[in-house]
C-alpha cells in the first residue's frame, strides 16, 4: 500500500513538472512572438494596411518574383519584414537593378519616392524633391482610400549620382480603389486587387489630367498589371503574373536615390 503510494505521487510530481515545463515553453514562445510582431505595424480596426498589396509577401519574395509579357518585377524591401511602421523598397525590372521604382512608406502614407532614367545606367535616376503619398498607409477593409492631391509634382534628374537639372509633373491626384477580386491569370489567378490611379500632369484645379498610370495591386503579390493612359486612351499595358523562382542580386547603386 505504502509503496503504491509513493508510486503514485512520483507520477503525479513528474506530470506536475512536465505540464509546468510546457507552460513555460508557452509563455516563453507567446513572449518572443509579441516581442518580434511589437516591431510590426498594425491598422485600428476596420482598416487594413495597404502594403500587403504593394509588395510580394515576405515567404513568396524571398525566392521568387513576378514575370510575364515584359519586364520581370524583383521585390526589395527594407527593413524586409511585413510590415515596419517605416521604410522603402524597390520593383526591379531586372535582378541587375537596371530599371527600377523606389516607393517609401509611415505609419501615414505610402509614397512614390523615384524611379529609373536611362536603362543600360542605373546611376541615372529621376528623384521627387518630396516624396509624394499615393495612399494613406491604413485604408477601410472593404473600401476606397480617399483621394490625394499633391501639388509640388517637381523632381529632378540625376546622372553619377548627381542632379543636374528638374522638372514637374503639373499637379497629382491619386487614390486606390475598394479591393475587388480580380482574374489575373497565369500563377496567380484570382486575387483580391486594388487598383491604385495615379494621375499626372494636371492643372493647378487638379483636373484635366494628361496621364494616368494604373496599377493593379494583388493582395500579397504586388504589381500584377500596369497601364498608361493618356486622356484617357490606353498607350501601354503590361502584364507580370508568373511566379518564377529567382531573386536581384543587386539594387540601385546610388543611396540618394533611394535613402
Amino acid at each position: 500500500m505504502i509503496g503504491h503510494l509513493q508510486q503514485k505521487c512520483a507520477l503525479t510530481l513528474v506530470l506536475a513538472c512536465f505540464v509546468s515545463g510546457a507552460g513555460m515553453f508557452a509563455y516563453g514562445k507567446d513572449k518572443n512572438q509579441a516581442n518580434s510582431d511589437s516591431s510590426l505595424f498594425s491598422c485600428p480596426a476596420g482598416q487594413e494596411d495597404a502594403m500587403q498589396y504593394f509588395v510580394m509577401r515576405k515567404d513568396l519574395r524571398e525566392d521568387h518574383y513576378l514575370s510575364g509579357e515584359a519586364n520581370p518585377s524583383y521585390t526589395k524591401i527594407f527593413p524586409d519584414v511585413d510590415f515596419a511602421p517605416s521604410g522603402y523598397w524597390f520593383w526591379l525590372k531586372s535582378p541587375e537593378a537596371h530599371g527600377f521604382d523606389i516607393k517609401t512608406f509611415d505609419e501615414k502614407y505610402i509614397y512614390i519616392r523615384g524611379t529609373e532614367l536611362e536603362w543600360k545606367d542605373n546611376s541615372t535616376f529621376k528623384r521627387k524633391e518630396q516624396d509624394n503619398p499615393l495612399t494613406e498607409r491604413c485604408v477601410p477593409v472593404n473600401a476606397a482610400s480617399q483621394v490625394e492631391r499633391v501639388s509640388n509634382a517637381r523632381f529632378s534628374f540625376y546622372a553619377n549620382c548627381k542632379p543636374y537639372k528638374s522638372s514637374s509633373l503639373g499637379t497629382i491626384v491619386d487614390n486606390l480603389d475598394a479591393p475587388e477580386m480580380m482574374d489575373a491569370g497565369g500563377d496567380i489567378g484570382q486575387v483580391s486587387t486594388r487598383v491604385l490611379h495615379y494621375r499626372f500632369n494636371c492643372d493647378k484645379h487638379f483636373e484635366n489630367c494628361k496621364d494616368e498610370e494604373q496599377s493593379f495591386l494583388g493582395k500579397g503579390y504586388g504589381r500584377w498589371k500596369w497601364l498608361h493612359l493618356k486622356y484617357g486612351e490606353v498607350v501601354k499595358t503590361t502584364v507580370v503574373n508568373r511566379v518564377s523562382k529567382g531573386t536581384a542580386h543587386a539594387i540601385p547603386p546610388c543611396e540618394n536615390a533611394y535613402k
